[in-house]
């Protein structure tokens, strides 16, 4: 027996498939044309075909997004450390230096209007 409750708790999921009708027979013939098809356009044998796998390096070994964040993981442990040894006169620090990164950091757009 089941007791009323004002928690809703989820129903366990069913597992459902759709069955695809398979023709092993239609197969193999689009294969054979497809085939055919790529030597008759001359198309290389070691081209790029959907069945394959490409394993290719990365050409940049150290993404961009990892060096701003262990820029920003530098800026917030000096902070801390600050913090720690100063108080808060170090956030009275940051707030004179963010205006003047903002300024170079906007220096260039401002100066081509």
């Amino acid at each position: 027996m089941k007791f009323p409750s004002l928690i809703r708790l989820p129903r366990n999921k069913r597992f459902t498939i759709e069955p695809r009708y398979y023709d092993p027979i239609k197969e193999e013939i689009e294969e054979r044309t497809e085939k055919i098809r790529r030597e008759m356009q001359g198309d290389q044998e070691g081209a790029f075909s959907p069945g394959r796998i490409a394993f290719e390096r990365k050409t940049q070994s150290i993404p961009a997004g990892s060096f701003l964040q262990l820029i920003i993981a530098a800026i917030l442990g000096l902070g801390v450390i600050g913090w720690l040894f100063y108080g808060n006169q170090i956030f009275y620090v940051l707030y004179a230096c963010v205006p003047i990164y903002l300024y170079f950091r906007f220096k260039k757009h401002f100066s081509r209007r």
